[in-house]
Formats: structure tokens, sequence, C-alpha cells
């Protein structure tokens, strides 16, 4: 777990203030685990590592998901 301060950016946005980050690995069935309760996050996303961003109220999914597409040029 690490605390945030509000000075602490990512990308181009704020996290809010006093905000903790976790890191999880999404299961095969696209679910985490936080605080002993499932969350249903993407089968996409299985097997890779995810940020929650948390807050007092908010449980906040922090993913980018890799993308390669080809396509033919007529």
């Amino acid at each position: 777990m690490i605390n945030v301060s509000a000075d602490y950016l990512s990308g181009s946005s704020k996290l809010p203030e006093g905000a903790n980050i976790f890191s999880r690995k999404v299961a095969r069935s696209g679910h985490i685990s936080f605080e002993g309760r499932p969350y249903f996050i993407s089968k996409a996303l299985a097997g890779r590592y995810i940020r929650l961003v948390v807050t007092e109220d908010r449980l906040i999914v922090d993913a980018s998901i890799p993308l390669h597409k080809e396509y033919q040029i007529v």
C-alpha cells in the first residue's frame, strides 16, 4: 500500500488527496479480490496486474489494455 499525496500525478490527472494505491492480479475468471470481496473487472485482463486507487468511499480500477491492430490498406 502506498499513501498518495495531492501533488502526485498520474498521467495528466491528479489522484484524490489521501488515496491509497494497490496492485492486484486479475484471475482467469476476470475477478480480483479486495478486502475479502470479489470484484469483476474483465476477462480480457486475466493474468495482468491492475492498479487500484482507493479513497474513503470509492474503489477506482486503473488499467491500461495493450492494443495492437493491423489493417490492410486498400
